[in-house]
């Protein structure tokens, strides 16, 4: 059902998907997912459930989230599907690539030192998520696309410059690209997100990484083949999951 290569997965032979965008340490939201999940399971077995990436910092829980998705990997190797996001970008030491990290403090707290839980339950961890899924006719990443990305190699052996801009860019309702204000990655227009798709073979990109924009639990542009999804109550919204089977797109409040 998933078939991994390098850093990017296929996904084959399934029924459903269930989607889920930013948790950020949402442990309640976390729970609810895989409550649908499970569920859904009991009835349909080919069901694969994808996250997106930014499992912990901003909200409380971000530790018990991160165990919870390494738990539900383990049990479910061939059904649960996890990206990388930004927030999971740390170098080799368990030094964060981005600002603020709150996993640190919160790690402190609960587990003790820092770099020792880093060496012994998250660099493995990290370093097992993929950057990119396939499944169909829909592409799943974390931020974005950049005119960086020519083939389908370049999601499966990414450049160090191409994975930073797949987990930092950001779309805007326009055409070209441009400096993203984050610091890092790009933000990308229309002709961009067609052209990436068209390489890939893909007709929709569905992404995290704004749950502020997904508020309402998703949010669509780019003449609706740029999908945004929101699985958090962090930041104030409703959080939500994206139910795909075939071409059918159901959103799920949880």
């Amino acid at each position: 059902m998933i078939k991994r290569i390098g850093k990017f997965v296929e996904i084959f032979d399934y029924e459903k998907l269930l989607v889920a965008g930013d948790i950020h340490g949402d442990y309640e939201s976390f729970q609810r997912i895989i409550y649908v999940f499970k569920k859904e399971r009991k009835e349909c077995f080919k069901v694969i459930l994808i996250f997106l990436g930014d499992y912990a910092d901003r909200g409380n829980n971000g530790l018990e989230v991160i165990e919870g998705l390494r738990e539900l990997k383990e049990e479910y190797p061939e059904n649960v599907v996890a990206l990388k996001g930004n927030h999971e970008d740390y170098d080799e030491n368990g030094n964060p690539k981005f600002r603020p990290c709150d996993l640190i403090y919160e790690v402190t707290s609960k587990r003790g030192s820092w770099s020792r839980y880093f060496e012994e339950n998250l660099k493995d961890f990290f370093d097992s998520l993929i950057l990119a899924a396939k499944c169909g006719s829909y592409l799943f990443l974390h931020g974005g696309v950049s005119s960086k990305i020519r083939k389908k190699e370049d999601l499966i052996s990414p450049s160090k410059e191409i994975e930073r801009d797949v987990i930092w860019s950001d779309p805007f309702e326009g055409y070209g690209e441009y400096p993203n204000p984050r610091g890092a990655g790009v933000l990308f227009g229309k002709d961009i997100t067609d052209r990436v798709l068209k390489i890939l073979s893909a007709n929709k990109l569905v992404r995290s990484h704004e749950p502020q924009k997904a508020s309402n639990g998703i949010y669509r542009e780019h003449d609706g083949k740029v999908i945004t999804i929101s699985s958090t109550r962090v930041y104030g919204g409703k959080p939500a999951i994206l139910e795909i089977c075939g071409e059918k797109e159901t959103i799920r409040i949880l």
